[in-house]
């Protein structure tokens, strides 16, 4: 079996230095706060949005993400986005207060997690196991997922397997310890979205989990409004250490909820009209690795959440295009969440017809432009007006003036809870 761990630090080399250097092209403004009903996200508390400035974005074929971050906020708590580094999960540890560390012998390979319960090495959600290896399910086609096979996929992804992920260390700024079980709820739910919109799925790496702790008690305890920036938090600011302040400038930031429900927040991203960037950079191609950091010991919204926004090494096909919600059968929720359509070619001038096909009647929809510099494609947002997407209807929609010509697809709401 391939050492996993060979192979983390081979692609860390590789992306960290294009991370570590995106960090100050980040940017979070415009506050705003909003309460969320929103059911996937699991509990409620605060939404924030803000616009952060972005960078340079890998292409939809995979590798690194390059530059940029996102700012805002979802869900029920608040977000916002950045990123550099990664590889794959195996047993976290800790390096100050909380559980022992648990190591998996041999370190688990590509696609697996090391099981604390058990120390064996098991499939991540979105792999299956072959022989002694786990292959990514790649989704194929969005437009050809059965009814069933969706509501499966949203029933697995909004799963919670641990309700109480975190533990704390003992002082306030120790950064204690979240569960595997935790973090991997938080990856089931991006390869969840993931699959949803015909994208192979991402990996934790360990070791970018373990620093992301530092990440997760700097962000909890100085959380907009704080600090001027919480992607480039003062030294001076409760918590601080240059490994959390690194973490802070190349993460997706959420306050708030769970480490599941953070994700959530991040594909939602409400308030953040102006980027998108939390989605952008979880549905970005060039995605393959991530890490996640949790803290809930504290702060102005009692919990906050870092996900590394910029790392790479994904080899898997590359849809040319893709939106949320995506064509053929989508959970009902998704379909209500705003619109965006991404793709490979220029969308700036991309306009969008959204017709019900039970009464041929057009739905009003709102362009929202997007600046660029966030994931791997180029992104235009849509808002509908005055109405609610119902399971059980059709809607044909179609994407007009760009590139390449109009594209057309049928959305189709299910009520999958």
């Amino acid at each position: 079996m391939t050492d996993r761990r060979l192979w983390l630090r081979t692609l860390a080399g590789a992306i960290i230095g294009a991370g570590c250097g995106c960090a100050s092209l980040l940017d979070f403004d415009d506050v705003t706060f909003e309460p969320t009903s929103d059911a996937a996200a699991g509990s409620g508390g605060l939404a924030f949005g803000g616009n952060p400035g972005g960078g340079a974005a890998g292409g939809p074929s995979g590798g690194a993400a390059g530059a940029g971050g996102g700012a805002g906020g979802a869900g029920g708590g608040a977000a916002s986005g950045g990123g550099g580094s990664g590889g794959a999960p195996s047993g976290g540890g800790t390096s100050s207060g909380g559980a022992p560390a648990v190591a998996c012998s041999p370190s688990c390979a590509y696609g697996f997690y090391c099981d604390p319960t058990v120390q064996l090495c098991k499939c991540l959600p979105g792999f299956v196991q072959n022989g002694t290896s786990c292959e990514p399910i790649l989704p194929g086609d969005p437009a050809t997922h059965t009814q069933s096979e969706v509501c499966q996929r949203w029933q697995q992804g909004n799963q919670l397997t641990d309700f109480s992920p975190w533990t704390a260390g003992p002082t306030e700024c120790d950064p204690g310890t979240t569960s595997r079980a935790g973090i991997t709820d938080a990856m089931a739910r991006i390869n969840m979205y993931r699959w949803l919109v015909g994208l192979g799925p991402a990996v934790d790496d360990p070791d970018m989990n373990e620093s992301l702790r530092s990440c997760a008690v700097l962000a909890s305890w100085n959380p907009p409004g704080t600090v001027p920036n919480p992607h480039s938090p003062p030294s001076t600011a409760k918590c601080y250490t240059a490994q959390g302040a690194s973490g802070t400038g190349s993460s997706n930031l959420s306050w708030g909820v769970g480490v599941a429900e953070a994700i959530t927040q991040f594909i939602i991203d409400n308030g953040n009209d102006t980027t998108f960037g939390h989605r952008r950079w979880i549905l970005s191609a060039g995605t393959g690795v991530t890490g996640i950091g949790h803290y809930a010991g504290g702060g102005p919204y009692g919990a906050a959440t870092c996900q590394y926004a910029f790392g790479g090494g994904t080899t898997y096909p590359a849809p040319s295009w893709i939106s949320l919600p995506p064509p053929g059968f989508s959970p009902t929720e998704v379909v209500n969440y705003d619109w965006t359509f991404h793709a490979s070619v220029s969308v700036g001038s991309a306009t969008i017809t959204v017709t019900r096909v039970s009464d041929n009647q057009n739905m009003a929809m709102t362009k929202l432009p997007l600046s660029g510099g966030y994931g791997s494609y180029q992104t235009v947002a849509f808002r509908k007006q005055g109405w609610s997407a119902q399971a059980g209807q059709t809607y044909q929609v179609t994407i007009s003036d760009i590139s390449g010509g109009p594209i057309a697809y049928e959305v189709k709401p299910v009520a999958c809870n």
